[in-house]
């Protein structure tokens, strides 16, 4: 008896200790939140900070099938919105990327390194473009005048020291006087200095009056003629009589243009006449000049230099009317011999500040290119009389 209940005894401990071994066999465990699932067939307990793209990335070694994974749990409304907790059935391995519904694509993660793929992948497709109705043409504006280009300014510099051409028989004639001594015996003259102005047989001063001290200057030979178009006048300050005895006069250099000396003669002097509030009109009249020289002999002139042209008063010109500096081009010949004429390049504009009985100064305002002697001037704008 004691035998029997001893077997008895040991098999109970037995069943004991094997039974929940065979129960665990039978049941496995369920699988812990939080724990990824490695198998693509058992669900998927979706984690913090998972979306299905990167879920179909990890599990389905292809982060386009996240279409294909949403269609298996269709309990999931927004592809952008899962929670964690939830199961997601896996559709597997062995299926192919496939088009996205028309639906916006859940935002990918930042990419990641990752073997190259043999195959390559299949872009969602893209919503069909709507093409915009084309645009009205705007509805037509009227044609209005181009305003008239103003006056040119014309410096209280330019206007009194602007140099003129006079004609070669009157370039030793000019004058009523020459400068003969300063009062500090100095040998530049300039502003504020006193000076003694001895004056021609037969001229008169009186206090007051207002003198410009001038220099004739070289020779301008014309481009094309040959001849000499006159000689350069040049203004090298205004003086102011301050004294009058016989024919001797004082007086104060008011104003100077450039340096001056005894010798120097000076001329009666009046302010260049300059239209500042008038606005030139379109020319009515066709007038062509030639540009002679600049002001310094200057082989090339621009913006703000002094030339001179060969018109003047004889032809009506004023200042403030305005030049187009023109550049005439040669004739091209066609292959059949025919001569087409090439209309001529714009060099720039230039003002009149001074005139003279032959020609003019003009002061260059516009510059697009080099103007040289030789150069047409073509009146533009003038003053209406």
């Amino acid at each position: 008896m004691k035998r029997t209940g001893g077997i008895c005894l040991g098999g109970l401990i037995f069943l004991v200790c094997i039974l929940p071994g065979v129960a665990g066999a039978a049941n496995p465990p369920e699988a812990t939140p939080g724990e990824p699932q490695t198998t693509p067939e058992a669900p998927y307990v979706v984690k913090k900070g998972d979306t299905l793209w990167g879920i179909s990335r990890e599990l389905l070694d292809d982060p386009l099938l996240w279409p294909r994974l949403w269609e298996k749990n269709s309990f999931i409304s927004d592809p952008n919105k899962i929670f964690p907790g939830d199961r997601l059935n896996m559709p597997g391995r062995e299926l192919s990327p496939a088009p996205a519904p028309v639906a916006e694509a859940p935002e990918p993660e930042p990419p990641k390194a990752e073997p190259t793929v043999s195959e390559p992948a299949k872009e969602p497709e893209k919503p069909e473009k709507v093409e915009a109705p084309p645009p009205v043409p705007p509805a037509p504006v009227a044609a209005t005048r181009a305003p008239e280009p103003p006056v040119p300014p014309a410096s209280q510099h330019a206007r009194a020291c602007s140099p003129a051409l006079v004609p070669e028989q009157d370039a030793g004639k000019v004058g009523l006087g020459e400068l003969v001594r300063s009062l500090d015996n100095r040998v530049m003259l300039s502003m504020e200095d006193r000076v003694v102005v001895g004056l021609d047989a037969g001229q008169s001063l009186h206090t007051g009056d207002r003198l410009a001290a001038i220099r004739v200057g070289r020779r301008i030979i014309h481009p094309y003629t040959g001849a000499s178009a006159g000689r350069v006048l040049h203004v090298l300050g205004l003086l102011e009589v301050t004294e009058v005895k016989d024919r001797v006069a004082r007086a104060r250099i008011s104003y100077s243009c450039g340096p001056m000396s005894v010798g120097d003669r000076v001329a009666p002097f009046s302010p260049t006449p300059f239209p500042e509030d008038k606005t030139p009109q379109p020319t009515q009249r066709s007038l062509n000049a030639a540009v002679l020289d600049s002001l310094r002999g200057e082989a090339l002139m621009g913006l703000q230099q002094v030339a001179f042209v060969d018109v003047g008063a004889n032809h009506a010109v004023v200042p403030g009317d305005i030049f187009a500096m023109m550049r005439p081009n040669a004739p091209s010949v066609t292959r059949a011999g025919t001569m087409l004429p090439m209309p001529s390049d714009r060099l720039g504009d230039a003002v009149v500040i001074r005139v003279a009985e032959r020609s003019a100064t003009v002061l260059m305002t516009a510059s697009s290119r080099e103007i040289r002697v030789g150069d047409a001037a073509v009146l533009s704008f003038q003053i209406a009389p």
